[in-house]
């Protein structure tokens, strides 16, 4: 009877959980992309130049990679609750003392704290979900997790300028920073999740089911493929727009629809796998449909062919990334989830560090970003050929509406 009544306690309360994973990815990303809209004004007051500025996006990624992995297997280790509230705090910490600084070292240096403590956070909240939520209810579940990022980029430009406007890029950082350790504290007494080791005692557990399993290898390159693209797009497409003689505003609303697109796709594409199963076909019809669209994207010259083309290519795109996190998920079990997703997205994210490089080293040899699209939509291509020969995780299973 009491398994019974811990069991309902725990059904009902999954909503809760999902509210507080999608708030922490979210503040993150908020944390991740208030740098960008605030540069125009800091970089004058702090006498910086662009590259340095740029550096400031590079040294979160350094930290945000190095805790992927190391964060993965603590949360399978000593439970979600711990690891993600503690993470949260850092992040907050480091984002508040960015409206301290007085020299390009002091916020080089809070950046990569800022992103040691954003690492954690990916692994922990899917390890969370798959400790909350039935099979029959994860796509869903993470469609909406990772509608987070598309969301924090929208924040981002939206909430940092009016923060700015109101209170100085100081307060800005600092009423950011705040947020994140308010919910960083919420989530230590709120996450009810057992502190108990998870699984084996060994940290390297996970280790051994990832690389063991080819199914996951798989998921992880094609989700590089996917990363490819959508960072490719996320670094260069202002600046592409910016050349065809619109404004920077103009730029922006573009943007603003491309994450508009990819905050709508994962809820709805997440809902759609519960129903009818196969997220396998779901992400192959995804990518099928982002690697033309990225051509057609870049060869739009009209600011409302790009507005519209744009959130039409977000959402195609941000169909696909619920389903890759999940299956890794079940593939790995909810025991390693955890780890599973640390590594994964340690490989995703190699894309973030690698593509904007490439492609802008590219930029600089042809003059123009003609040559940058199509290498953009090589990613998903070639991504359709890793997942090929993937068979769907045994946990994914489509729901017989007519037995409810």
């Amino acid at each position: 009877m009491d398994s019974q009544v811990k069991e309902k306690e725990y059904s009902q309360y999954r909503w809760v959980i999902m509210a507080l994973v999608f708030a922490s990815f979210l503040l993150t990303f908020l944390a991740r992309f208030a740098w960008p809209p605030l540069i125009p004004v800091v970089v004058p007051v702090l006498q910086m130049n662009m590259s340095q500025a740029g550096a400031y996006m590079t040294a979160f990624y350094f930290g945000y990679v190095i805790t992927q992995v190391p964060a993965g297997m603590l949360a399978d280790r000593f439970g979600v609750r711990t690891i993600l509230g503690v993470s949260l705090v850092i992040e907050g910490i480091s984002t508040w003392a960015m409206g301290s600084i007085t020299s390009f070292d002091m916020g080089f240096t809070l950046r990569v704290v800022t992103g040691l403590g954003a690492g954690a956070i990916m692994a922990s909240c899917a390890r969370a979900l798959m400790e909350w939520f039935p099979p029959q209810e994860r796509g869903t579940a993470f469609g909406f997790l990772l509608a987070a990022p598309s969301g924090g980029l929208l924040a981002a430009n939206y909430l940092v300028p009016t923060l700015n406007a109101a209170f100085s890029w100081q307060g800005a950082f600092q009423w950011i920073g705040i947020a994140t350790i308010l919910l960083g504290i919420l989530i230590y007494f709120l996450v009810k999740t057992s502190d108990e080791p998870k699984g084996e005692k060994s940290f390297f557990g996970g280790f051994k089911v990832f690389f063991a399993n080819r199914n996951i290898v798989l998921v992880a390159v094609a989700g590089f493929c996917l990363m490819w693209m959508e960072l490719g797009v996320a670094t260069w497409a202002n600046a592409y727009i910016k050349k065809l003689g619109f404004s920077v505003k103009e730029a922006g609303m573009v943007l603003i629809w491309y994450s508009v697109g990819g905050v709508i796709a994962p809820v709805i594409s997440g809902w759609i796998s519960d129903r009818l199963g196969n997220r396998k076909n779901i992400v192959l019809l995804a990518y099928a449909i982002s690697a033309p669209l990225t051509i057609y994207f870049g060869s739009q010259t009209t600011l409302s062919m790009l507005n519209i083309a744009g959130f039409i290519y977000g959402f195609c795109s941000y169909a696909a990334n619920p389903h890759l996190s999940l299956m890794v998920s079940e593939f790995a079990g909810k025991e390693w989830a955890a780890t599973a997703n640390g590594i994964t997205n340690l490989i995703f994210q190699l894309a973030s560090m690698i593509g904007p490089l490439v492609l802008g080293g590219v930029i600089d040899l042809t003059g123009s970003f003609s040559t940058v699209w199509y290498m953009m939509a090589a990613g998903p291509i070639i991504g359709i050929l890793v997942l090929l020969p993937l068979r769907p995780p045994a946990a994914e299973r489509p729901i017989n509406l007519q037995a409810k």
